[in-house]
This record gives C-alpha cells, structure tokens and sequence, in this order.
C-alpha cells in the first residue's frame, strides 16, 4: 500500500508542475534565492522537473542538472519497490557506505559552490538555475 500512497502522492505533485509551469512567472520560489540571491543545490528543481515530464532532458539539466539525475533513478527505485510490494516482499536496499555518504555530500556542496560562482561562460554558468 505506501508505494501506491507515495506514487499518487507522487502523481498529484507531478500534475501540478505540469499545470501551473514553474517557469511561467520567472519570480524564484526558492526562499535562498529569493533572499541571499544565491541558488541552493534545488534552484530550479521545479523547472527541471517540469521539463523532465514534457520530455525535454537537457532543458531539465540546465535548471538543475542533480535533479535531472537524480530523479530518474528515484522512479527507477520507486519501481523496484512497486513490483517487490506487488510480489509481496519487502524492499531491501544495500547497506550504503559512509564513504558513498560522505561523496555524495561532497558532491552536493561542490555543485552549490561551483553553481554561485560568478562566472558569465563555460561549464560553470551552465549549472546556475538560470532564474532571475
């Protein structure tokens, strides 16, 4: 029942993004952004999801390209644990290492660093939300 719960729950978000696009105001809905001006490591998350559902990847990764990753691989194991439920099994994911923490953390950091640099070209711009 949870991963049925969690996909319509799911579902309902994903509506929504799709209905009232994240992109159409321009205003930031990111409290960091709208504050300190800086993008947090979701800036344009909603965007990058919104443009994941209309099938436009790397318009998705310009907004956020962690998400845009990330969030394939959440379906994916949303899925696993679907079908484990519907065969009755419960979903047993792999111990992660703390070194696999710890590099993920580190990823997640560099990408909020690297994504504030005021850079106006290259890469390094690129993986600025792109809002106002």
């Amino acid at each position: 029942m949870a991963p049925l719960l969690t996909g319509g729950v799911l579902a309902v978000g994903c509506a929504a993004v799709l209905v009232a696009d994240p992109g159409d105001s321009g205003t930031p809905v990111c409290l960091s952004k709208s504050l300190f001006g800086i993008d947090c490591p979701f800036c344009g998350g909603l965007r990058a999801a919104n443009s994941m559902l209309r099938g436009h990847w790397l318009v998705a990764a310009d907004h956020n390209v962690l998400l845009a990753v990330a969030l394939p691989v959440l379906a994916v194991l949303w899925l696993v644990w679907l079908v484990q439920s519907m065969r009755g099994r419960e979903l047993h994911l792999p111990k992660v290492p703390r070194a696999a923490v710890w590099a993920c953390v580190a990823v997640v950091v560099a990408f909020t660093v690297l994504r504030n640099l005021p850079v106006d070209s290259g890469w390094i711009h690129w993986l600025a939300s792109g809002a106002a």
